[in-house]
């Protein structure tokens, strides 16, 4: 198979890489990049035979869809802003897509693609990290085995002990995150989307050791606005999702951002028009002022969902401890990239069959995600309780 990666030099994409040039059915994976530079300096870290680079602007259509004629799949590795230029290019050339996740609205625009692709013959997938992407599977184990589905909850649990002292560690894209701080988000109640303002819905798990008694708020998400689509006719009720950062992180992140630093509204800087969001990327994204050292740190997915099963009530929860740094990259990155390149393999292997645009909880084979998830010692742990 053909693999190809737009954002193919940042850093959420460099583990989906690894995982490519290590599967022996991937004989070639292209990095699209609009860095010239950087795409050079990530072919010469990787040291594959299979890399090949091609400079490209996104947004240009043609030129991208020109690139991706030959393979087989692609995964958008960039921002999700470019999630649909991506798929225009995809319809173009046929190429399967899949991408690291679209937050909300961002998925509700790509969900409508789906005759698109279709009328293309291809097959599209949003959000295939690990929050969207891996809790998406782990929901569809559960739901697969009920026959109406009432309740899902999401949890993602972060912490990171490699962070110290006044070090400032984004456990993955800070751009997605700010969103995440910044944007109001949504949950599913009682069959209605309702709109909350940032840190809503707090609810305080105690999580097993090390990550103990944590806080956890509503983020902007996908999983909300797909799993009431994808389980409609199962009868679902109430869907949310709930995130936990590090807590110094998230203490020092609010701070930056409530004193004005995660604005886009240019302001003046000794005669130069600056966003303070830009400044702050470019420090701790572009240019990081902060060296994890060895990475430590770690991510616990857990979902919770309530239906019934031959008339009697059953909650479902399933979850994945991720405490994983191959090739020396933190959990953050290897959590995310990873399970975007199973997801792409899976569309380029033909194992998933329908065609159009999809979320993964509605085509995804469970059984062969897992078995994929497995090679990288990520393992998948069910309870089930039955209501008498």
């Amino acid at each position: 198979m053909k693999a190809a990666i737009t954002g193919g030099a940042g850093r959420q994409s460099l583990s989906a890489i690894y995982d490519f040039v290590e599967t022996e059915d991937v004989e070639k994976v292209l990095l699209i990049d609009i860095n010239e530079e950087a795409l050079k300096a990530r072919k010469e870290l990787v040291g594959s035979p299979k890399i090949e680079t091609k400079a490209i602007d996104l947004k240009d259509t043609q030129t991208l869809a020109q690139a991706l004629e030959e393979y087989d799949v692609v995964i958008n590795g960039s921002s999700h802003v470019f999630n649909m230029d991506v798929m225009d290019a995809c319809i173009e050339s046929k190429t399967n897509y899949t991408d690291f996740g679209g937050l909300f609205h961002w998925a509700v625009e790509q969900m409508g693609r789906d005759e698109d692709f279709r009328r293309a013959g291809i097959t599209g997938i949003v959000g295939s990290g690990s929050a969207p992407g891996i809790v998406n599977v782990l929901t569809k184990y559960a739901t697969d085995r009920l026959d109406t589905v009432e309740d899902i909850l999401i949890l993602d649990a972060i912490i990171n002990r490699s962070a110290s002292g006044y070090g400032f560690v984004p456990p993955y894209a800070l751009n997605t995150i700010i969103e995440e701080f910044t944007m109001n988000n949504f949950e599913y109640k009682d069959g209605e989307h309702v709109e909350l303002p940032p840190f809503s819905g707090k609810m305080t798990v105690d999580f097993p050791e090390p990550y103990g008694t944590l806080n956890l708020y509503n983020m902007i998400h996908s999983e909300v606005a797909t799993m009431p689509i994808a389980y409609k006719d199962k009868g679902i009720k109430n869907v949310a999702f709930k995130l936990a950062l590090p807590t110094l992180f998230e203490e020092r992140l609010r701070f930056l951002i409530e004193n004005g630093l995660g604005s886009q509204e240019k302001i003046n800087v000794k005669g130069t028009a600056i966003a303070p969001r830009d400044f702050l990327l470019e420090v701790f994204e572009t240019k990081p002022g902060t060296k994890m050292g060895t990475p430590d740190d770690m991510k616990l997915l857990r979902v919770i969902v309530t239906g019934t099963k031959d008339g009697k009530k059953c909650t479902y929860e399933v979850e994945t401890d991720l405490h994983h740094h191959p090739w020396g990259l933190s959990n953050g990155h290897f959590s995310v990239g990873f399970p975007g390149a199973i997801t792409a393999k899976m569309l380029a292997r033909g194992q998933v069959k329908e065609k159009g645009f999809f979320t993964g909880e509605q085509v995804l084979d469970t059984d062969i995600y897992f078995r994929e998830l497995e090679k990288r010692n990520v393992h998948v742990f069910a309870k089930v309780t039955e209501q008498l």
